[in-house]
């Protein structure tokens, strides 16, 4: 098996089914929502499921590969992507989907940095910049496997409606395949160390990392409450499309993006965040899916491409010897962006309507940003 398949294709392979598994049901993320009555708000809650099943897992298990291995972290991220889409397949329903997400992200969070580090370790014989290539091929395989995962949905959806899609069949049998794969693997020796590894926030931080959770909290309220917009007019399967274009977008400029100064990359991605919302809120208004999806767009190539790539780079250098820590705190504000807002957002959608909370939320996007900046380009011209 090893002659025939290498082992960072088999890594990465793993690394794209667990992001496949993190957004396969998110275009039916509405109805089944809708199934159970629920409101906006308790939308965005389930939503909120998979940030609870991640954050504890990325801050308090940081250093669990370091300690028990790779390999034996890889697989059990495998079989709890596994369990997530079985749980879904065999009950499609949103309390399932409570449990399915919380799955997800225990999935996600134990395989990112395992599978980076665990490339790295199998390269480092063969190339020259094992560590560049390890993080290139990490974040290809989980930018394809993101937006992959509600694409074959969508697709299908737009062929026949059905609660459990033939995607959710085909990504159980490659993710078993996937888990029989890993037993192949080579097994490093642990390197050793501390399982908690808590976050580190240096000096000059606060700035890049609310980058990141403004960028992930847009996002996260594309997810969880356009669909339902788009619902009203009868267009509820693009919602994946929403979902490919963020994350497509970003990813794939992100090679053009590296080469870029990071303190400009970043200062780029605080203007495109606002005038992408503003874009998806004019679609929802008028009711026009071209311009929701050139709003997502928009909103993609910061929260993935000029935001995150520039941020990635600036924490890594603020955080010196304490980097992986530093980048712990990165994700942490992201993530935490990502799911709260959302919940704040479907809440205030219910009393408002959705178009006036979309509106409130660019509001204050518009503010942070302003106040964000001018505290960014004071440390900018500092560095």
């Amino acid at each position: 098996m090893k002659k025939i398949v290498a082992p960072h294709h088999i890594i990465a392979y793993g690394l794209l089914l667990v992001t496949l598994a993190v957004n396969v049901s998110m275009p039916l993320f509405r109805v089944y929502a809708a199934q159970a009555n629920l409101n906006n708000g308790q939308t965005a809650l389930v939503l909120a499921a998979y940030i609870s099943g991640m954050l504890p897992c990325y801050i308090f298990l940081g250093g669990i590969s370091d300690k028990l291995g790779r390999k034996p972290v890889l697989f059990i991220s495998l079989c709890f992507a596994f369990l997530a889409t079985l749980v879904i397949t065999l009950n499609p329903t949103v309390w399932a989907l409570i449990i399915a997400r919380m799955c997800q992200g225990i999935a996600l969070a134990l395989s990112m940095g395992t599978g980076t580090a665990y490339l790295t370790e199998v390269l480092k014989d063969k190339i020259a910049d094992a560590p560049t290539k390890a993080a290139n091929l990490a974040s290809l395989s989980t930018a394809i496997g993101f937006s992959g995962g509600a694409l074959s949905t969508t697709l299908y959806l737009f062929y026949e409606f059905t609660l459990v899609p033939p995607s959710y069949y085909l990504l159980l049998i490659i993710t078993a395949i996937g888990i029989l794969l890993v037993l192949f693997l080579p097994n490093p020796t642990p390197i050793g160390g501390d399982i908690i590894r808590l976050p580190y926030f240096p000096k000059g931080s606060f700035p890049v990392n609310m980058s990141i959770a403004l960028c992930w909290a847009t996002t996260g309220v594309v997810i969880a409450i356009v669909p339902t917009q788009l619902a009203k007019f009868g267009m509820t399967a693009f919602a994946g499309f929403c979902l490919v274009l963020i994350n497509w977008t970003g990813a794939f400029t992100q090679p053009f993006i590296r080469k870029m100064n990071p303190i400009k990359s970043v200062t780029i991605g605080y203007f495109l965040i606002p005038t992408g919302f503003l874009f998806v809120i004019l679609g929802c208004h008028f009711e026009q899916i071209i311009i929701i999806l050139f709003g997502t767009f928009i909103v993609g190539l910061a929260a993935y491409g000029f935001s995150y790539v520039g941020g990635l780079a600036l924490i890594a250098n603020y955080g010196g010897q304490q980097r992986a820590r530093a980048v712990s705190g990165y994700m942490l504000f992201g993530y935490l962006g990502f799911g709260i807002p959302a919940i704040f957002l479907g809440y205030l959608s219910d009393s408002l309507g959705i178009v006036n909370a979309l509106i409130f939320f660019e509001v204050v996007l518009i503010v942070l940003t302003a106040w964000l900046l001018k505290g960014f380009k004071g440390l900018g011209s500092d560095k």
